[in-house]
């Protein structure tokens, strides 16, 4: 079984993310989160502060691989905190997964990439969920949107 770390801020579409991973008996996942959501329960739940080291670092022990969702803007610090913990924790293997496709801040990727470098962290940056689930080698099942026995908007037009 693959122990994996989901660290970040969760929105609707990380929860969805989540409830899919958490479906696949060959993954055991913990979330790592300031944000008050609701996870299944088979997700082992930790609330804290992603910028927080010292929990950060507590929460990657034992972790085959952490998944770091980090919008652009906090690419550079977060790296700092990443490189730092994941070096406490023993070096698990990272993946950093931008959560906006904000292009005009290259400044902000290329000091993420030279710090996590420089401390010799093992990391992939990509975009998105679907790199994701290619990066973990996991098919994701994609999520209806609308409640059963619901239409969607092009399902009513084409009716």
């Amino acid at each position: 079984m693959k122990r994996i770390l989901l660290a970040g801020a969760i929105d609707a579409a990380s929860q969805n993310f989540v409830r899919q991973l958490s479906q696949n008996s060959q993954l055991d996942l913990t979330v790592y989160t300031s944000s008050a959501v609701r996870l299944p329960e088979s997700v082992t739940a930790l609330t804290e502060e992603v910028l927080d080291e010292g929990g950060l670092s507590a929460a990657m022990l034992d972790q085959d691989l952490v998944v770091a969702l980090v919008p652009t803007i906090r690419l550079a610090r977060t790296a700092t905190i990443l490189a730092t913990a994941v070096q406490a924790a023993g070096s698990p293997q990272l993946i950093i997964s931008r959560t906006d496709d904000i292009e005009e801040l290259p400044l902000e990727e290329r000091q993420a990439r030279q710090t996590l470098l420089a401390a010799g962290v093992a990391f992939d940056l990509v975009d998105g969920f679907g790199s994701i689930s290619s990066m973990l080698g996991v098919a994701v099942t994609p999520a209806a949107s609308f409640g059963l026995g619901e239409e969607s908007p092009l399902e009513r037009f084409a009716g």
